[in-house]
């Protein structure tokens, strides 16, 4: 299955992939922060585009947050 860049899948994928890279079991709110944060920083700072589009990628970052916070994940590492 693709997964556009910018989607809230897509930024699903980048911080369970970091979760899972840093061998992280059972994420935090202070992890899910630095890594939310993180992400932000790249898309206000380093991606560019247009100012819509990068307001759609920031709404999707935080319901993505949201998911992965509210799911209870857990990480490969974990298992």
């Amino acid at each position: 299955m693709t997964v556009l860049f910018g989607s809230v899948e897509y930024f699903e994928r980048e911080i369970e992939e970091y979760l899972t890279d840093n061998q992280v079991e059972e994420v935090t709110e202070d992890q899910l922060s630095v890594i939310t944060s993180k992400l932000e920083t790249e898309l206000l700072y380093d991606f560019v585009c247009d100012e819509k589009i990068r307001r759609q990628c920031l709404n999707n970052l935080t319901f993505a947050s949201g998911n992965v916070k509210n799911g209870g994940y857990q990480s490969a590492a974990g298992n």
